[in-house]
């Protein structure tokens, strides 16, 4: 993979915001819930209705027993595994081509 210096840059700095972002999130976002899960109070509807096919491992995006640090390790888990993906779909249409 020949990548110039300018791509290597935007990647590293990339990283770093996304790094950055994961770190201060749980500290800056509301506690209130918008969106599909108000929805889901509003009507009444339990996080214990089995609608899932498999449990989450990291359920409302955090590990329970680290509290804090637990939302920051799953927000970077999180990131990883998309980054990852990314990266091998990328590969795998590059070798199509």
């Amino acid at each position: 993979m020949n990548l110039s210096k300018n791509d290597k840059l935007l990647i590293v700095v990339g990283l770093i915001i996304c790094i950055a972002l994961a770190c201060l999130s749980p500290f800056i976002a509301s506690g209130d819930p918008d969106g599909l899960e108000k929805s889901a109070e509003d009507s009444n509807l339990s996080e214990d209705v089995a609608y899932e096919a498999i449990s989450s491992p990291m359920p409302d995006y955090s590990f329970e027993p680290l509290g804090k640090i637990g939302e920051i390790g799953a927000l970077i888990l999180g990131a990883g595994v998309v980054l990852l993906l990314g990266f091998g779909v990328g590969v795998i249409m590059k070798k199509k081509n």
